[in-house]
């Protein structure tokens, strides 16, 4: 079992890259330019049809498979579409289509975080397995090993009566990562002294906290004799009492991460549709 440290060092190292690679400038676009998406499959010598939307024309090759209940795949095409105006407008975060209280959630996707680069990409998965899809937000990326890493800027949820819930995202300070079998591993920085590690699981309806591990620098981690200090919550009960300290706390996230880690990734091998911004 991999000591803690090598863990939390190879998680920041990996988080700085990204953001590094995913950052590029590009010239400001107005909201009336049409939505231009592609695919990774291949083309065929049938004629295609295409639909007008509020965007342009999109090809209907670039819409997803027969959709899982009624106006599903609308639902979530009308999503990607707001999300790429929010972009193109310079929008601090994206929430949803337009409308009443009850079919916006709390969260938004970092809409000025995903302007950094000319494009995003995004995927259909089943991951509860009730046969209704969810919407991620993301890209494919790459360890050192070779290993493929999936890194989720969004995953969303569409209901029935049209409202939308963004569970999950990732911005500059904290990346959220895909293991497989619902289950995601965040990191994040409160700080130069205080970094955090969560795994968590959707459990068909919500996300589900599994554990989170503060990795904190009592002087602020700037002097050599700095040690940090690592306190572990189980579930989600942040209390005092449900808390771990010290080597039980390292221990404990060690076999839950590895737990949460030795899932198949199911997003691996997910065809993903690229959005140009």
């Amino acid at each position: 079992m991999k000591d803690i440290k090598n863990t939390v060092s190879a998680l920041l190292c990996a988080s700085l890259l990204l953001g590094l690679c995913s950052c590029s400038d590009k010239p400001e676009e107005t909201t009336a330019e049409r939505v231009t998406t592609t695919t990774t499959e291949e083309t065929t010598s049938e004629e295609t049809t295409t639909e007008e939307t509020t965007l342009g024309t999109v090809s209907d090759e670039t819409i997803p498979p027969a959709p899982l209940y009624a106006n599903e795949d609308e639902a979530y095409q009308v999503f990607i579409e707001g999300l790429t105006v929010a972009i193109r407008n310079g929008e601090g975060y994206y929430y949803g289509p337009a409308g009443g209280d009850d079919t916006i959630g709390e969260n938004g996707i970092a809409a000025y975080y995903l302007a950094w680069s000319d494009s995003f990409y995004y995927t259909y998965t089943d991951m509860d397995g009730d046969g209704i899809h969810e919407l991620v937000i993301g890209h494919e990326d790459y360890a050192e090993s070779g290993e493929t890493l999936i890194i989720v800027d969004g995953f969303v949820v569409a209901d029935k009566e049209g409202g939308f819930d963004v569970l999950l995202i990732s911005w500059e300070r904290s990346q959220t990562q895909y293991l497989g079998d619902g289950y995601f591993l965040t990191s994040g920085s409160g700080g130069a002294g205080l970094h955090i590690w969560q795994i968590s699981h959707y459990d068909g309806n919500d996300i589900v906290s599994d554990a989170i591990l503060y990795e904190e620098y009592v002087g602020g981690g700037d002097a050599p004799s700095d040690e940090p200090e690592y306190t572990l919550y189980l579930g989600d009960d942040m209390s005092e009492d449900n808390a771990l300290l010290g080597e039980e706390a390292t221990d404990n996230w060690t076999e839950i991460l590895a737990e949460a880690e030795a899932h198949d990734n199911e997003l691996a091998d997910a065809e993903w549709s690229e959005v140009i911004i």
